[in-house]
């Protein structure tokens, strides 16, 4: 969850969300005097905003989950099951979304920050070596485009989402006695699976389109 909760919180950091967010703050009357306040005491306050924000939106990820967890808990045995052992059960289905989505927002960076490897495979020690001939080998950032990043990004969120709903099924097919039990006890989790995916592509989208 908390995998999850910071490369999304990284994500929102690149939205003009955030920078509206910001804004309000700053022009906020009543927060006015501690913001005045607290600069003047030296504390970088993006940097405090950042934190306290890194610290809310995991909680809120835990509980839009347990809610979710609560509904399907409902759905699939009218409660008999307990919340906390469904949630226990079912998170394991935000691995591949984590997973994909880490792949998606850090690609370009791996592509690009990556190709410092091949120099260093002939210099490792910065002593001036070039034992395979790729010393003198420059970073080329052309190697990536939004274009790529955009297909790449987006497969790379449906699979992991489509993966996610599979370990969801599988989950509920040994938590549920019935096969209507956990057909049905599926559809608050498809329900969290398809707007996670909007929001995680409307994200990514960012970026690019503005």
């Amino acid at each position: 969850m908390l995998l999850l909760t910071t490369v999304t919180f990284d994500g929102i950091l690149e939205t003009p969300l955030w920078a509206g967010i910001l804004d309000r703050i700053a022009e906020s009357q009543t927060l006015r005097v501690p913001l005045i306040a607290l600069q003047k005491a030296g504390i970088d306050l993006v940097a405090l905003i950042k934190t306290v924000a890194l610290v809310v939106l995991p909680c809120l990820f835990v509980a839009v989950f347990v809610v979710f967890g609560h509904a399907i808990a409902m759905f699939g045995a009218g409660g008999r099951v307990p919340t906390r052992d469904v949630v226990g059960y079912f998170v394991l289905s935000l691995v591949p979304i984590a997973i994909a989505y880490h792949l998606s927002h850090y690609l370009s960076y791996l592509l690009i920050a990556g190709q410092y490897v091949v120099p260093l495979i002939s210099d490792p020690f910065g002593l001036g070596w070039d034992l395979f001939g790729t010393a003198a080998y420059r970073i080329d950032i052309g190697i990536v485009n939004a274009k790529l990043i955009w297909y790449v990004s987006v497969t790379a969120i449906v699979v992991g989402h489509a993966l996610a709903v599979y370990i969801s099924h599988v989950s509920a097919m040994r938590v549920f006695a019935e096969r209507g039990a956990a057909l049905r006890s599926q559809i608050p989790m498809l329900v969290l699976m398809v707007a996670y995916t909007m929001i995680s592509l409307w994200i990514l989208s960012q970026p690019i389109v503005n």
